[in-house]
C-alpha cells in the first residue's frame, strides 16, 4: 500500500513540473537610419548584418536579429520574433556599446516598434 501511494505522488509532481505552458510572445520590427555616411567613419558598426538585440529592464537578451539593407541608402530594417510578453520595459540596441539602448513599454514596442536614427 505504501509503495502505491508514493508512486502516485511522484507521478503527480513530475507531471506538474513539466507542464508549465508556453508564454505569449510577439514580434518587434523597426528601422535604423543613419544621417550621413553609413558603414564608414564613426558609423562603421551600422551596416547590413549588424546585430540587433531586444532586452528587458535587467538587460537580459530576449531576442536577436540583424539589420537588413532597405531600398534607401543608409536605412536598415529589422524584425525580431518570439519576444516574451510581461516585461516592465523593452529595449533595442544595435552597433557598438556606446550607442546605448532605446526603451519602450510593452504596448509601445508592440504597436510602434523601434525606429532609431543616428547623425
Amino acid at each position: 500500500m505504501v509503495l502505491f501511494a508514493v508512486g502516485g505522488i511522484g507521478f503527480g509532481l513530475g507531471r506538474a513540473s513539466v507542464d508549465w505552458g508556453t508564454p505569449d510572445a510577439f514580434t518587434v520590427s523597426g528601422s535604423m537610419t543613419v544621417d550621413g555616411s553609413c558603414g564608414s567613419g564613426g558609423y562603421s558598426d551600422i551596416r547590413d548584418g549588424a546585430q540587433v538585440e531586444i532586452v528587458n529592464q535587467d538587460n537580459k537578451v530576449l531576442g536577436v536579429s540583424t539589420l537588413q539593407t532597405s531600398n534607401e541608402r543608409c536605412h536598415f530594417t529589422f524584425t525580431v520574433r518570439g519576444i516574451p510578453t510581461g516585461e516592465r520595459l523593452y529595449g533595442a540596441s544595435t552597433g557598438n556599446a556606446n550607442r546605448g539602448v532605446i526603451w519602450k513599454t510593452e504596448q509601445e514596442a508592440k504597436s510602434d516598434g523601434f525606429h532609431l536614427t543616428l547623425g
